[in-house]
């Protein structure tokens, strides 16, 4: 049916409502399903709805000619939020250097570079939550 993302207490939920019959919602939570009972809303009682964080839009690529090697996409590995960017735009990198630290389920990640080039790309700053697989940076060989 539907799916919403939710952070709570600094915690992203994916939730998928999967089906409702009467006031009994299927839902799945990251993965798991429950059944939840809902109460009907209180008449002229409004409802607020915390904001959702939009994804990251996507990065126009630079154009590539043919022989070229390719554009490495760094990629979020799970969800998380940035904690510390190493590096900025135009900075040239080498493989395996540390380009930020990603926090997920409360554990500090290294994103490490790939293969050595040129920041030419840089979508994330420190604090910025993300998602899994949204592109953080682009580096051009």
């Amino acid at each position: 049916m539907k799916t919403y993302k939710f952070r709570i207490n600094g915690n992203l939920y994916e939730v998928e409502v999967l089906d409702i019959e009467g006031n009994t919602a299927r839902i799945e939570v990251n993965g798991t399903v429950y059944d939840v009972e809902m109460q009907k809303e209180l008449p002229g009682k409004p409802v607020s709805v915390p904001p959702v964080r939009t994804r990251i839009q996507k990065a126009e690529k630079p154009p590539v000619s043919e022989g070229a090697q390719k554009p490495a996409e760094i990629r979020a590995p799970l969800p998380g939020v940035i904690i510390q960017v190493l590096v900025r735009q135009g900075d040239e990198v080498i493989s395996g250097q540390t380009l930020c630290t990603l926090e997920t389920m409360k554990m500090e990640n290294a994103i490490k570079a790939e293969k050595a080039g040129k920041i030419s790309v840089l979508n994330i700053s420190s604090g910025q939550s993300v998602l899994q697989d949204d592109v953080l940076m682009i580096i051009n060989p």
